[in-house]
């Protein structure tokens, strides 16, 4: 990372001549969005999409032969609905360059945690032909508290959760975060939950906290999510109340377009 750069330290992620820049990346991909008309009011049944770019924080690992106009790798869309007190969520993710997509699909309670509901779903694929190319997994708890998933066939017991635990999904997290966001920063040592990591992973006691503000490039609130077996990632919310920009070890996203409001 660069050490003289105005940029916090989970999203700065330019080395020495790489070009494209990750930060005129990062930069031009959010102003680009926030010229774009102001998201419209949310009522019951309206799709609400964020749609982003994937960078990878590592370019060393992506760079091709010839020159490169963008460094994104993929897209992540994420839409999401309330139908009868429920949110019904389609996330989709795409890397272009190692030929992952996942679609994945679950619902949650309409409450600030989003906790997971009824059963989910995820399919997976990849660019080869052979038969390991494509994997389905399906989700659901028995008696509220036992995760079970069912993959090709098989069925597996993942864990179990506590009575009082709140089971959310970390694709969750664009409306969870703003939704929690004064009740984190109040608290003063973050909020407890236990997640479901893609819908497979079980991650019991994960802590999700307040990082701190930032007025470069944009006014933004960072917040972390870290937990045992959970590679940390950081979460930065704009002043409109949307997740603009999403960090893990990886890569990161960036909001690219907004279509719908994220509050009633």
């Amino acid at each position: 990372m660069n050490d003289k750069s105005e940029h916090h330290w989970s999203f700065d992620y330019n080395y020495g001549a790489q070009n494209p820049q990750f930060t005129q990346e990062l930069i031009g991909t959010l102003k680009g969005c926030y010229t774009d008309t102001d998201a419209r009011d949310t009522r019951a049944g309206q799709v609400i999409t964020h749609i982003y770019n994937i960078l990878p924080n590592y370019w060393r690992g992506y760079a091709q032969s010839g020159a490169k106009e963008s460094l994104s790798i993929g897209t992540v869309i994420v839409e999401r609905s309330k139908q009868d007190g429920l949110w019904n969520y389609v996330v989709q993710y795409e890397n272009t360059t190692s030929g992952e997509h996942l679609r994945m699909r679950f619902r949650c309670c309409d409450v600030h945690y989003r906790p997971l509901t009824e059963r989910w779903r995820v399919d997976a694929q990849n660019s080869g032909d052979d038969k390991y190319s494509e994997l389905t997994c399906e989700g659901f708890l028995v008696g509220d508290s036992e995760v079970r998933l069912h993959i090709n066939g098989t069925e597996v017991v993942v864990g179990t959760v506590g009575a009082s635990a709140k089971l959310t999904c970390n694709w969750a997290f664009f409306d969870v975060i703003p939704a929690l966001a004064q009740t984190i920063r109040a608290s003063g040592n973050g909020v407890e939950l236990t997640l479901l990591e893609d819908l497979e992973q079980l991650r019991p006691k994960s802590r999700l906290g307040f990082l701190e503000s930032v007025e470069t490039p944009f006014p933004l609130e960072g917040y972390y999510v870290y937990g045992a077996g959970l590679l940390p990632s950081y979460w930065w919310l704009d002043v409109h109340g949307n997740i603009a920009i999403a960090s893990t070890y990886f890569e990161t996203l960036v909001l690219r377009e907004k279509i719908g409001g994220i509050h009633e």
